[in-house]
């Protein structure tokens, strides 16, 4: 018993490691954190952020400011004289009550619609650098898998060349598989062209990342029954339903506002004069209402038919969130699927290509078998891979619209 507890202890280590090491194939945490928070979207949302703040604390403090107005003059009568008179006034349009706390909903609301934005922009960065990163880690896979088809070709090519050197092969054999080898060395320059663009295209949009020189297998999706589970976390931490729905509340704060100016303003001052040089002066108080008519009507009834919009807008994206939820969850497991009958297929054309090239060495399989063999082999090497790469992306796509992966603290 005594040795027993430090095993079992041992053994539930290593389970919980487990999930971990399957996405040892992804960049670290920190680098993942530097390289969203450098990408330009993430950047101008945060300064728009910052914007619609500073415009929060511009509509609270209300549209009216205090207004200095005067004049100085001299003023000559006839047989008189002349004489210096001025007029001076202050005066500052007044918001009526109710107003204020409307101006202070519609600042609030612009700044959560622009924190929400910002967070979604974090969030299909992140969606990029994974695309970005499994596309490189993919194609240097598909890289490898025919410079290993090459590499089978040349073993082929010298064992048909002692064939043909000891009288037991045809001069037509070894052309035949230089040829194969030929199509699989055009295919392994086309798939080194194309590990390269996809290595540039990452290395362009999130110059942050040290991408290592030999890139990490895709060790592919585990526990893809358990992703099901998120579908509701995509729903509930959309920051695009957050956006939305901030927008639609200050549309309708804007439209309270609209209707609210239906009752105009007032405007007032205070006013002081003097007049043949001081003997008479006069302080007085001013004002001004101005009077509505059809146009305040008619910006009211603007604003309420856009309020009415946004509200419909609201229900459109969560509509279309909640279909991304459902497609995520049924992507992930239809090609977890897919890969788990494509490792299938690859593991019985492993021991069929290996008995073949057996044979072929000793003779007991023809070349055309073989090279028939080889070019299914290989069709069925590349079909696993993408279906592995496939059911990663998925998987991981899920995982980043529930915000369970790199977006955890969003």
């Amino acid at each position: 018993m005594k040795l027993l507890a430090p095993l079992l202890s041992i053994v539930a280590g290593f389970l919980m490691v487990l999930p971990a090491a399957a996405q040892d194939y992804l960049p670290p945490a920190e680098m993942i954190d530097e390289a969203l928070s450098s990408h330009p979207d993430v950047r101008a949302w945060t300064s728009r952020l910052a914007s619609a703040e500073s415009e929060a604390r511009r509509i609270a403090s209300g549209p009216y400011e205090w207004t200095l107005n005067g004049s100085g003059l001299q003023r000559s009568m006839r047989g008189i004289g002349d004489f210096n008179e001025f007029d001076v006034g202050v005066s500052s349009g007044f918001r009526l009550p109710g107003k204020s706390d409307i101006d202070q909903r519609i600042g609030e609301h612009g700044v959560d619609a622009a924190r929400n934005a910002a967070k979604d922009a974090r969030h299909q960065a992140a969606l990029q650098l994974m695309t970005g990163w499994m596309a490189w880690l993919s194609a240097a896979e598909t890289l490898s898998i025919s410079q290993d088809q090459m590499r089978a070709y040349e073993a082929e090519l010298a064992a048909t060349e002692k064939r043909l050197a000891a009288d037991d092969a045809a001069e037509i054999e070894v052309e035949l598989v230089r040829a194969a080898l030929a199509e699989a060395r055009t295919t392994t320059l086309r798939a080194a062209g194309e590990s390269a663009r996809a290595r540039a295209s990452l290395q362009a949009w999130f110059p942050e990342l040290a991408l290592p020189a030999a890139p990490p297998d895709i060790a592919g999706p585990e526990g893809i029954e358990a992703l099901a589970a998120l579908r509701e976390r995509v729903v509930t931490n959309s920051h695009e339903i957050g956006y939305i729905d901030a927008q639609a509340r200050h549309a309708e704060a804007v439209a309270d506002r609209a209707r609210a100016d239906l009752t105009p303003d007032p405007q007032i001052g205070l006013r002081a004069f003097s007049e043949r040089d001081g003997e008479e002066t006069g302080l007085g108080i001013t004002f001004s209402i101005p009077i509505g008519g059809s146009a305040r009507e008619a910006a009211a009834a603007e604003q309420s038919a856009l309020a009415a919009a946004a509200r419909q807008n609201s229900v459109r994206v969560r509509r279309a969130i909640a279909e991304v939820a459902e497609t995520d969850v049924i992507q992930a497991q239809s090609e977890f699927s897919a890969w788990r009958s494509a490792r299938e297929a690859q593991a019985d054309s492993a021991r069929v290509i290996e008995r073949l090239r057996a044979g072929f060495e000793i003779g007991a399989t023809s070349l055309q078998e073989l090279l028939v063999a080889e070019r299914r082999h290989l069709g069925v090497l590349l079909m696993e891979a993408d279906s592995r790469t496939r059911a990663s992306i998925a998987a991981l796509k899920l995982r980043i619209d529930a915000h369970e992966l790199w977006l955890a603290d969003e």
